[in-house]
């Protein structure tokens, strides 16, 4: 666990639990927390994906820990094949073996499940939807999340540093059509900053959804002096590159120019996102809306998509993590989530559902909003009748 922390640890959380100074053995079963500062959330993040647990002295990578398979092959970026864990600490699982090939084109995919090829597919497309639905003996499964895609304007340069720029984009999308044509029914409206009502307590239903006004938008791309920008796109979430599209158009109807540059998803993370000034992002749901804003838009944050520095908003994310009052913690969430509709470089039109399939004859698929097929935790509990 001492392995996320450290100046010297790689892990994608390290920053989310800066709070713990060390873990310390206390019993056979049990492990003691020291934190610098308190952190009622810390029971929620230790069940996220990211925080998954290895062996004292183990190695990272080689596919050997308590879950209830065990790895046998794993080819990276073609397939992996995994035996049942007979010594499982709870009771071994129903399948005798899982095996899963990467199917990285999404129409390809969705035919090897509607064929029969394979028994689930993760990511569907929306567009994909009504092939699945006209299918026999298969079906779509559709959960409400808070996992969101969006367009990144940085902050630190232009033409995201004019805060009018960043309205205008912000006021140009059509967030019922979004909605209603590009995820066809399978999502919600987003409004600038990624907490979604899948947060329950901590969403402001407050904070009124940012309404669809090309007047706002032009009259705020006037003030900002602008008239032409580039938005380099790849397809790094479900109709990402459709809400591009519209927003092209609908600038071009109030006299913006936006260049939309296609750029591949390999290498798009390393070389395009937090790089170029205007950039495409996907994020899935985090454990808490804490996790959330403190890894997207937290001062300073690896990956803060924007470069958004506000010293409020790195404040409230460590007070509303000592406050138990509902009421208390719910004013704290309220006041950074409309800190970050008003004043970040994000562009949030959508909250996704989780889009996948499964044949008719698999059973136990668990329904968990945090990712695809039951947050990754699917191979503990499904079996199949055939």
């Amino acid at each position: 666990m001492n392995r996320h922390l450290g100046d010297d640890s790689t892990s994608a959380i390290k920053d989310t639990l800066s709070f713990i100074n060390e873990w310390r053995k206390v019993g056979p079963y049990e492990v003691k927390a020291e934190l610098n500062t308190p952190n009622a959330d810390l029971p929620i993040l230790l069940g996220g994906l990211y925080a998954l647990k290895v062996i004292k002295n183990g190695t990272n990578g080689d596919g050997i820990g308590t879950g209830p398979f065990v790895l046998q092959d794993f080819s990276p970026g073609i397939r992996s094949l995994s035996t049942r864990n007979e010594n499982y600490w709870r009771s071994p699982a129903h399948l005798d073996a899982i095996e899963i090939f990467a199917i990285t084109d999404p129409l390809v995919r969705v035919n090897a499940v509607v064929s029969g090829d394979i028994h689930l597919a993760a990511e569907i497309e929306p567009k994909s939807i009504a092939q699945i639905e006209d299918a026999p003996n298969v079906s779509i499964i559709s959960i409400p999340t808070g996992a969101w895609n969006g367009i990144c304007a940085l902050k630190n340069t232009d033409p995201g540093s004019s805060d009018d720029f960043v309205k205008a984009m912000q006021h140009i999308q059509d967030r019922e059509r979004i909605v209603n044509r590009i995820l066809k029914g399978h999502g919600s409206a987003g409004n600038d900053h990624p907490i979604s009502s899948a947060y329950g307590a901590d969403h402001c239903h407050e904070l009124p959804i940012r309404e669809f006004d090309p007047d706002k938008a032009k009259f705020h791309l006037d003030k900002s002096g602008i008239d032409s920008a580039t938005l380099h796109v790849a397809p790094v979430g479900a109709g990402i590159e459709e809400v591009c599209l519209l927003m092209q158009v609908n600038l071009a109807k109030i006299g913006f120019d936006l260049n939309i540059k296609r750029v591949p998803n390999d290498g798009y993370w390393s070389a395009v996102w937090r790089v170029e000034p205007m950039n495409v992002t996907s994020w899935s749901m985090r454990p808490t809306a804490n996790a959330m804003l403190s890894q997207a838009l937290a001062p300073g944050a690896p990956w803060n998509d924007s470069y958004w520095d506000n010293p409020r908003m790195g404040e409230l994310l460590k007070l509303s993590l000592a406050e138990l009052d509902p009421d208390k913690r719910h004013a704290m969430y309220c006041e950074m989530q409309t800190l970050v509709h008003n004043e970040s470089g994000m562009i949030i039109p959508m909250h996704l559902n989780i889009l996948d399939a499964k044949r008719d004859s698999v059973y136990g698929l668990p329904s968990n909003p945090l990712g695809n097929l039951g947050a990754s935790e699917y191979p503990e509990f499904v079996w199949l009748d055939e």
